[in-house]
């Protein structure tokens, strides 16, 4: 048996056809015949010709909103994918009945309307993702390149598909009372003869003679009557929030069924040739087998000629349990989704009946089980449980249609499989009847002698007649939701569609939700207007350090400038590691480091990739010059800096210490800051701007705070004002001790300098020899505790502000614009379990999402992230935190705090429970829509695993080797030692 199916080009509209192949067989051509009748050309061309177009698959026409199967016109709408995995009862029950309540509008005349629902795997065709993840790159390097392009080889090794869920409806008949519709009898767009035959000259009718196929032509009128039936309708089921079947994807969906396990081939597959007066684009060219259990599917590679063969075929679902209570791990679609080890393709023909009809109908069931068990009873033969049973079911239907008014539908659900052989296919078909025989209690029987049709009934369009109606069940609308057709495991990046723009794009593959891939960039939140904040959040050893780095290393590669606060120092060893390799395991390797050498003449270390090192800046604040965090040189303006110079010495001091001493510190700000106001008047007076004045005249300084309250002291002293004196003694001893203390000394400077400004990809401030906190109270912070935390604070705003919002140009595409940039914080807890810090965070990410700079928090804690994000919900604002990746929780108490971060409640048992269960390397992640799932992070590379190892005892061995220079050189995990794969999984 040979195919061809063939597109029309010029005017959107195409043709199906089936040539038999020349010494076909009978026999063969008995088995081959692929239904869809419709009138022979009168144009002379003779009984060959008439037979070709009585064997041709009808399709007529196709735009992006309706198709036209022989005398049908239909419409598609492409279903998205809900994850359920941590939705809750009432969720799912909403989920459940969200299909039935948008079918209910299309059952609202008086005329059935028949539906098909399709669930399909599509291949994911990583290239074009790498391709425009590439493109609209700020300034990628040609490492960021490969990275991409070797991810998306990765992606299609391992065979990543996408789940498709579509709901095709049959508007009506081209023919006037065509039979099913939405429309009611007479009412239908209608045109005498409707489909022309457009034969047109003797070329043209010789070509037609040739090919048993004639040109055809819909009526421009008709054909807009018939779109906006389409339009009525798919606005009728805008709740299922589905986007029009494209042509492309209408094309796709027919190559689908007859590639079988085989990769379907992007459009156009042979390109164009004349066929009759137009233009046509062949959609498939296939050769088949129709066996007696199963079709053998051939197709032909393009450019080698070689044969590719596949084997698929359909169950029926022949029996279903009498009664069936809803639960989430029992609905039939979504567990043949996700609780079967091979793609199960499903296929459901249905009609769906009106309110009166479904009841007629549902009354004589009713009557005519009533009449045999009467009939039972007159003959002396007492009526069994079963017969009582079904009585008693069809009398609950018919109560329950009176009741709610409500249509019916009569369906038929199947089950493809295809596998690359008989043996493979056989094992399949025995799991799947297995499966769903002790799972779902339903049973599934594979027709024989009848695969040929049930195939030619997985494609778009009206089916052709199956000799299986015992397998029709009648039922309430429900049925179809009750399966979950549409859960799934989606997660991640998501571009939507607003007034006709498309927001975000899909980011890096950052690991997998179940089978999907899951891709997400930082600068995706706020290209879609959300919040410009990231957390991950996880106790130690979870996982969480290495997908902050490798996010790190992927965003900075990419072109955006990132700044890191690194207290810990794992992002500076990164950069060690993948700019000087194995030398980081040398004993003077971190003298050097410490000293700032590296790479200079004065080391002997000098870097095996020099272009990542030559974008690398890792500063040592703690080794740094004092006064670097000196208030009024961080903060944008002076006011700014007065207040934060005030958060400050509250936290280096402590609450109560601040409280006795705040009047004098008061007292010295307001004549610090007197002063410099004076200055600026006189500056303006001289002739300057108010911005030269600004640049020329010296902001205040905390050390003049100090230097403030010391005069006041002595001249309390010498004036003999005790007074004063007792106010003055405490203030000025403890904030004089300030100057000297670690940590709180970076703040104060007679002469402060601040840091360069950040230019190069990644910049990296560590503080070597931090402590965080034991304690996330303040309260319980000894003093040591509280200096480290305040100057992490402090750093963390100098860091905000070094991410200035100039505008530069692209050095790829030449525009000007705002450079992405990214903010990464890690140890956060420190720095938000004060309501100051908390206030700080607040700030940044509200002014992230204006400037395309993203603050990436790392914490431990999430509690004082949840108090940001409600803060932020209770003035009414949009939550600042678009992305969620939480790890591993130590007790039920922790992950109680992360379920609302995750927008989940705080008692959520499903998200309790697995917080704490998950594994290294695992998380849950709450995406920029609100979704919640389990992701499984991959790191892809071993050199990736590498670089991003934090654990002092693994971390040696893995740094022992140096990492190719060229992404295209590194190594897939999947393919790396034995001892490698191991100790990743662990």
């Amino acid at each position: 048996m040979f195919m061809m199916i063939l597109l029309g080009g010029a005017v959107a509209f195409f043709v199906v056809a089936m040539i038999m192949a020349a010494g076909s067989g009978k026999k063969r051509q008995g088995q081959g015949r692929p239904g869809g009748r419709a009138k022979a050309s009168s144009s002379g061309s003779g009984g060959q010709s008439a037979r070709r177009e009585d064997l041709r698959l009808p399709y007529r026409y196709a735009d992006d909103l309706v198709f036209v199967h022989g005398d049908s016109v239909w419409t598609g709408l492409v279903l998205p994918t809900a994850i359920d995995e941590y939705l809750n009862s009432a969720e799912l029950q909403a989920m459940a009945e969200g299909p039935a309540r948008g079918l209910l509008n299309l059952a609202r005349g008086d005329r059935n309307v028949e539906c098909h629902y399709r669930k399909v795997y599509q291949p994911i065709t990583a290239l074009n993702w790498a391709e425009d993840l590439n493109a609209i790159a700020w300034d990628p390097t040609d490492n960021y390149k490969a990275y991409n392009l070797r991810k998306a080889d990765y992606q299609e090794r391992i065979g990543a598909k996408r789940e498709r869920n579509i709901l095709l409806v049959k508007l009506g008949s081209i023919k006037r009372n065509g039979g099913t519709g939405v429309l009611a009898d007479g009412d239908e767009p209608y045109d005498e003869p409707g489909l022309l035959h457009g034969v047109r000259g003797a070329a043209d009718q010789a070509a037609a003679a040739a090919t048993g196929v004639t040109d055809e032509y819909l009526s421009p009128a008709v054909l807009a009557e018939w779109t906006q039936v389409a339009i009525e309708v798919h606005e009728s089921l805008e709740g299922l929030k589905g986007t029009p079947l494209t042509r492309e994807e209408l094309v796709w969906l027919i190559r689908k069924p007859l590639h079988g396990d085989l990769a379907v081939p992007p459009e156009p597959v042979l390109g164009s040739r004349a066929w009759g007066p137009d233009q046509f684009d062949l959609v498939v060219d296939f050769s088949g087998e129709n066996r007696k259990t199963h079709i053998v599917l051939h197709q032909y590679d393009e450019v080698t000629g070689e044969q590719q063969t596949s084997y698929t075929t359909t169950l029926v679902a022949a029996n279903w349990p009498a009664e069936t209570r809803f639960r989430q791990s029992t609905a039939w679609a979504r567990y043949a989704a996700q609780h079967v080890d091979f793609p199960v393709e499903i296929d459901m023909r249905f009609t769906l009946i009106p309110y009166l009809k479904f009841k007629d109908r549902a009354g004589k069931i009713h009557g005519n089980l009533v009449d045999e068990m009467n009939d039972m009873a007159n003959s002396g033969r007492t009526p069994d449980t079963k017969l009582g049973s079904q009585v008693t079911r069809a009398q609950e239907l018919v109560d329950d249609i009176e009741e709610h008014k409500m249509p019916g539908m009569e369906a038929q659900i199947r089950f493809t499989i295809s596998a690359p052989d008989v043996k493979e296919l056989e094992r399949r078909r025995r799991v799947l009847e297995m499966q769903f025989k002790q799972d779902l209690k339903v049973t599934l029987l594979r027709p024989t002698r009848q695969q040929w049709r049930l195939l030619q009934s997985q494609l778009p369009g009206d089916a052709p007649k199956l000799p299986i109606a015992p397998y029709l069940r009648l039922q309430e609308v429900e049925q179809l939701g009750a399966g979950l057709p549409t859960a799934g495991t989606e997660l991640g990046d998501n571009p939507e569609q607003r007034s006709g723009k498309r927001l975000g794009w899909v980011g890096n593959l950052v690991g997998w939700a179940g089978k999907m891939p899951v891709h997400y960039s930082l600068h995706v939140g706020p290209a879609r207007n959300d919040g410009g904040g990231l957390a991950i959040v996880g106790a130690s050893g979870g996982g969480k350090s290495s997908l902050a780095l490798q996010k790190f290393y992927e965003e900075s590669e990419s072109g955006v400038r990132c700044l890191v606060i690194d207290p810990k120092t794992d992002f500076a060893q990164l950069c060690y590691y993948l700019a000087f390799g194995a030398q980081v395991n040398d004993p003077s390797f971190a003298a050097d480091a410490e000293a700032g050498l590296l790479g200079s003449p004065q080391s002997r270390f000098q870097p095996i990739n020099p272009e990542f090192w030559a974008e690398t800046e890792v500063v040592d604040l703690l080794k740094g010059q004092a006064g670097v965090l000196d208030p009024w040189v961080i903060a944008r303006d002076v006011p700014a800096g007065r207040l934060l110079a005030e958060s400050m010495l509250r936290g280096f001091l402590g609450d109560e210490d601040y409280q006795r001493v705040r009047l004098p510190v008061i007292e010295a700000m307001a004549s610090v800051i007197g002063r410099y106001n004076s200055a600026i008047r006189q500056a303006v007076e001289q002739g300057l701007t108010a911005r030269e004045a600004e640049q020329r005249v010296p902001r205040p300084t905390l050390w003049q705070v100090v230097d403030e309250v010391v005069a006041a002291y002595d001249h309390a002293v010498a004036s003999g004002d005790r007074d004063a004196m007792k106010d003055l003694k405490l203030a000025q001893m403890l904030l004089t001790e300030l100057r000297t203390l670690p940590y709180a000394r970076l703040s104060f400077a007679e002469q402060p300098q601040p840091l360069s400004s950040m230019r190069k990809r990644r910049t990296v401030i560590t503080l070597r020899g931090f402590q965080s906190p034991a304690a996330s109270d303040p309260r319980s912070w000894n003093p040591a505790e509280r200096l480290a935390a305040t100057a992490l604070m402090a750093v963390v705003e100098l860091g905000s502000q070094m991410l200035d919002v100039g505008y530069e140009k692209n050095p790829v595409t030449g525009e000007v614009g705002l450079r992405p940039k990214a903010l990464f914080v890690d140890e956060a807890y420190v720095v938000t379990a004060t309501e100051s810090g908390r206030d700080l965070m607040r700030r940044a990410l509200k002014q992230g999402r204006s400037y395309m700079a993203v603050t990436v928090l790392i914490t431990q804690q999430a509690i004082d992230l949840v108090q940001i994000e409600d803060s932020e919900a209770r003035s009414g604002g949009a939550n600042q935190i678009h992305t969620v990746f939480a790890f591993k929780q130590k007790s039920a108490q922790e992950a109680s705090l992360v379920a609302p971060l995750l927008g989940r409640p705080e008692d959520d048992p499903k998200v309790i429970a697995a917080l704490q269960e998950l594994r290294t390397g695992v998380c849950l992640q709450r995406d920029a829509d609100k979704r919640v799932g389990t992701v499984a992070v991959d790191l892809v590379f071993a050199e990736i695993l590498a670089a991003t190892d934090t654990n002092g005892t693994t971390r040696p061995a893995r740094q022992g080797v140096n990492p190719p220079v060229d992404v295209w050189d590194w190594t897939f995990l999947q393919e790396a030692a034995p001892e490698t794969n191991a100790s990743a999984a662990a």
